[in-house]
């Protein structure tokens, strides 16, 4: 547990302790001078909140001999008392108050409700991009990070979030893995990121995995610890680039035309049940096929084959994946408005 999150703990306990301490001396202190005096509730809280307070208003009614002793006592007790509460509310209240609590309860809540979402471990350069792409795309996901500066920031982004290391079950299981789908790992460390992917394997054998090493070297091992995709960013990076030299028209089409809302052409992927009507026909009966405004590239079936070029005759299963080519605008009518003829 991060100390960010021990401190909001702890913060969290002295505003309870503090709150159940004023309860018990103010309805203490009432409850004793109603059976000492025999006064009215009334004048009997108005009596226990100016002793405790210690404004010298003086007394309600002329106190009995067991009333000033009772003062006494009330004033001993409660002085030091009050002064513990008052400061444990200033503080919980400079922390953020019952809107932080609000705000991490409805957190905490979503993230309960989480379903085949992706997992974005480490908000650094990578992360942040990852999860960036991911909320633009409204895709589910959550980021798991211990960095008190970027906590704040997502906080104030409202971004979901679990405050923790990612190689700990405990948060792991906090983030969702047992109903992720997807897992990045884009820790800072490449053996922080082995761990990690070595970890999320056991908890969620079927979730898939993105396993990010800084050091060419280190592939392997994320291959070996359970990654299903491996990527150095510098070797990413470096291919994007000489591709961009040595086929910079290709490259524009194929690699930049992904990249939603700078180009008219575009490159989706689409879950079959998401284009309504066209699973349980034959490909060739459906509106994905001999679309002047779109051309479907590939398929990836629901046992993990890739059928490519598709044939017209296949048909279509509700967990299949449909990679489609066109114009971004014809793409989105495509999601809306296709119907098995």
């Amino acid at each position: 547990m991060l100390v960010k999150d021990v401190e909001n703990k702890t913060i969290r306990v002295h505003a309870v302790r503090a709150m159940l301490i004023l309860g018990v001396l103010v309805g203490g202190g009432t409850l004793g001078y109603c059976w000492i005096e025999g006064w009215s509730v009334a004048d009997a809280l108005y009596m226990t909140a100016i002793t405790l307070s210690t404004v010298g208003y003086g007394e309600t009614h002329p106190l009995s001999a067991s009333g000033r002793w009772f003062t006494v006592a009330l004033i001993s007790v409660g002085v030091g008392n009050i002064a513990y509460a008052l400061g444990a509310g200033t503080e919980f209240f400079a922390a953020g108050g019952l809107r932080g609590y609000r705000r991490r309860a409805l957190m905490e809540s979503k993230l309960q409700g989480l379903h085949d979402h992706t997992i974005v471990c480490g908000h650094g350069r990578l992360g942040s991009a990852v999860s960036a792409a991911l909320r633009e795309a409204g895709a589910p996901f959550v980021v798991v990070e211990q960095n008190p500066h970027v906590l704040s920031r997502l906080d104030q982004e409202e971004v979901p979030y679990v405050a923790g290391d990612a190689g700990d079950d405990e948060i792991l299981k906090s983030a969702g893995i047992g109903r992720a789908r997807t897992l990045v790992t884009a820790l800072h460390d490449d053996a922080a990121n082995v761990f990690l992917t070595l970890t999320a394997r056991v908890l969620n054998p079927a979730v898939v995995i993105y396993g990010k090493a800084d050091d060419p070297t280190s592939l392997i091992k994320l291959e070996r610890a359970g990654a299903n995709h491996r990527f150095s960013p510098a070797q990413v990076a470096g291919h994007r680039v000489a591709n961009q030299i040595l086929r910079p028209t290709l490259t524009d089409i194929v690699g930049l035309s992904t990249k939603r809302g700078e180009y008219e052409l575009a490159i989706e992927e689409f879950q079959a049940t998401g284009l309504h009507g066209v699973t349980g026909a034959p490909l060739n009966r459906t509106k994905l096929w001999g679309n002047p405004e779109a051309m479907v590239l590939a398929i990836k079936t629901a046992d993990g084959g890739v059928l490519f070029p598709p044939k017209g005759d296949y048909e279509l299963r509700d967990n299949d994946r449909v990679v489609i080519m066109g114009k971004a605008d014809a793409l989105g009518r495509l999601v809306s408005t296709a119907q098995a003829r």
